[in-house]
């Protein structure tokens, strides 16, 4: 599925879907709130619950940009191009 099918779908079917086709990648929690990043074939959806209730809050769709860059600084990968360096 491509991201322009997914957002015109209506938003039932658009659940649907995040739930049964799309993979949980990461997570993360900012006061109150759960953060959390699915994959979906080439697109990305972020959905925000609140933390205690677990009710739904937000929830957008997306290839690249800003919002997927938060998540990729989390895992910064050192390269040590060294090779003499063992």
């Amino acid at each position: 599925m491509k991201l322009k099918e997914y957002k015109n779908l209506n938003e039932a079917e658009q659940y649907r879907i995040l739930w049964e086709q799309a993979i949980l990648i990461d997570a993360c929690l900012e006061g109150d709130v759960k953060k959390l990043l699915y994959a979906l074939d080439n697109f990305y959806i972020e959905l925000w619950c609140h933390a205690i209730t677990n009710k739904i809050i937000w929830k957008l769709s997306f290839k690249q940009g800003k919002i997927l860059e938060k998540y990729l600084e989390k895992y910064i990968i050192k390269i040590d191009n060294n090779p003499y360096d063992l």
